[in-house]
């Protein structure tokens, strides 16, 4: 296969993957209220604790000030709180809230419970030849993110 059909085929299985596993997560979490952006933002923060509006919005590839936008109504809901450095007032900290855990909880559970049921079909040579490509495409991905800085 020539390489441009490659790239072209890699593009278009990352852009189908992703279309459906948004469409599959908000159907899952439909009942929660929250839209998909709203759910990574949360998820973010359950993983990586506190950070800066800067730092989320690098993780998902939005501006900053779109992720302002998502943080506004999730602090609307009563889901994240924002804090200032007490040394530097510019610093902003976003932080889950103390009733944002189950809510998480409930995300990763349905999360897990989908990916359970879509890949219990599969071979185990079939997963670990999912996982190698994972982290194939992972370790490209941020080799050349590592090289642009």
């Amino acid at each position: 296969m020539l390489k441009f059909e490659s790239i072209s085929q890699i593009i278009s299985l990352n852009r189908n993957f992703n279309r459906t596993l948004r469409h599959e997560f908000h159907s899952l979490m439909q009942d929660s209220g929250f839209t998909f952006p709203q759910l990574s933002i949360i998820s973010i923060l359950a993983k990586n604790g506190k950070q800066k509006v800067s730092d989320i919005s690098e993780k998902m590839g939005l501006s900053d000030s779109t992720v302002s936008g998502i943080l506004d109504r999730l602090e609307q809901k009563g889901i994240i709180e924002r804090k200032r450095n007490k040394d530097d007032r510019r610093v902003v900290k976003i932080y889950l809230s103390k009733g944002s855990q189950e809510i998480c909880q409930e995300f990763h559970r349905k999360r897990e419970k989908y990916f359970t049921r879509l890949l219990k079909e599969l071979s185990e040579q079939e997963i670990k030849n999912i996982i190698k490509g994972l982290e194939i495409l992972n370790r490209v991905v941020c080799d050349k993110k590592n090289t642009k800085t």
